[in-house]
C-alpha cells in the first residue's frame, strides 16, 4: 500500500493555510509558547523556577506583549503546518528503511500481531463458555454477565486492528487508519485511496465538509500530541537541574499521552466519515464516469473490480459507457 494511506487521500486540502489553520496549528503552538514563556520568566535557566514571578509576568502582559505571544503562536504555527503530513506518518509508523527504525518497526508489529491473536483466542473461547452455559440452560447474571462484558471489551478492541494479520502497523494511530483504509468501500469492491479523492470533487458540499471537519480533529489530536510531548521535552531541558521540579515535565507528557489515544478515537471516526461518503456518492461518481448504472451490488462489485484495474492505468479494462440524456446516436 502508498506510503501513508488513507490520511492522504483529501486531495491536500488539510495541507494548505485554510479554514482550519487557526484551530489545527494556532491553538496548540499558542498553548506552547505560553508553556515555554511561563518557564523562561520563571528564571528556570538559571536557577530554580521563581513560578509565583512567572504567574505575576504573564498577568502584567500587556498589549503589546501579547501581540508578541500572538505573533510568536502564528510564526510556529506557519513552521510547523508544512510538516503535518509528516508528522501524522510519523505517528502512523512510517519511520524509514534504517536498520534501526525497521528493528523498532518490526518488534512493535510483532507485538500487535500476538495482541491480536490473543484478543481473537479469547474471543472465541469467551464466546463458546456463553454457548455452552446458554444450552445448559444457565442465565444466572452472576454467572453470564462478566463472559459477556469480557466478550464486549475484547471484540471493541479487535475493532480497532485491520482484520489481516499482515497489515497490523506498529502504532495504535496507525492500526486505526489502516483498519479504516482496507474496510471503506470494501463491500463494494472499491478502494478508498483511489475513490475519495474524486468523491471529494462531486460531493454535495455538506459530505465533503463532514469529512473535512473529522479530519481536522484528527489533525488537531496529531498536532496536540507533538505539541505537548515537544512541551515535554522543553521542560526536562529546563528544570532537569532541579531534582524534583522536573516533574513539571509530566504535566504536558499526559496530555500528550491523552492527544494520542484521542487522535486514535479520532482517526476511526474519519474512517467512518469516509466510509458514509462513499455510501452515499458513489453513484454520482458513477454517473460523473458516464458508467452504467449496476441492477444489484453483485453486479456493482464486479463493475468496480474492472474500475480500480483501469484506475491503476490498465488499458486492457474495457468498460460500457453511458450516453448522457438527450445525446444523439443510437
Amino acid at each position: 500500500m502508498a506510503s501513508g494511506g488513507i490520511i492522504d487521500i483529501s486531495t491536500g486540502m488539510a495541507q494548505t493555510i485554510g479554514r482550519y489553520f487557526s484551530v489545527v496549528s494556532v491553538i496548540p503552538s499558542s498553548l506552547y509558547v505560553i508553556f515555554v514563556y511561563v518557564l523562561i520568566t520563571s528564571g528556570s535557566w538559571e536557577h530554580s523556577p521563581n513560578w509565583g514571578h512567572a504567574v505575576k509576568s504573564l498577568e502584567q502582559l500587556g498589549v503589546g506583549g501579547i501581540a508578541f505571544l500572538a505573533f510568536l503562536s502564528v510564526a510556529l504555527g506557519v513552521l510547523i503546518h508544512p510538516i503535518q503530513f509528516a508528522i501524522v506518518q510519523f505517528f502512523e509508523g512510517y519511520w524509514g528503511t534504517s536498520p534501526f527504525a525497521q528493528a523498532i518497526r518490526a518488534r512493535r508489529i510483532l507485538r500487535y500481531q500476538r495482541l491480536c491473536q490473543d484478543l481473537a483466542e479469547e474471543q472465541n473461547r469467551t464466546q463458546d463458555q456463553l454457548v455452552y452455559f446458554s444450552r445448559a440452560g444457565v442465565r444466572a447474571p452472576a454467572v453470564r454477565t462478566p463472559l459477556q462484558s469480557r466478550l464486549d471489551e475484547t471484540s471493541r478492541v479487535i475493532d480497532t486492528f485491520p482484520r489481516g494479520l499482515s497489515q497490523i502497523m506498529p502504532t495504535r494511530l496507525g492500526n486505526a487508519l489502516r483498519r479504516s483504509e482496507s474496510n471503506a468501500g470494501s463491500q463494494y469492491g472499491l478502494n478508498a485511496l483511489q475513490i475519495v479523492p474524486q468523491l471529494l470533487l462531486i460531493a454535495p458540499p455538506g459530505h465533503v465538509d463532514y469529512v473535512n471537519d473529522q479530519r481536522s480533529q484528527l489533525d488537531l489530536a496529531v498536532r496536540m500530541t507533538f505539541i505537548s510531548a515537544l512541551a515535554s521535552a522543553t521542560a526536562v531541558l529546563f528544570l532537569w537541574p532541579y531534582r524534583l521540579w522536573v516533574l513539571v515535565a509530566v504535566i504536558p507528557y499526559v496530555l500528550a499521552y491523552l492527544s494520542y489515544r484521542g487522535s486514535v478515537v479520532a482517526a476511526r471516526l474519519y474512517g467512518s466519515a469516509l466510509d458514509t461518503l462513499i455510501n452515499l456518492d458513489r453513484f454520482a461518481l458513477y454517473e460523473q464516469l458516464r458508467l452504467q448504472l449496476p441492477a444489484d451490488t453483485a453486479g456493482e462489485r464486479k463493475t468496480n473490480e474492472e474500475l480500480a484495474r483501469l484506475f491503476k492505468y490498465d488499458d486492457a479494462v474495457v468498460l460500457s459507457y453511458r450516453r448522457p440524456d438527450g445525446a444523439g446516436g443510437s
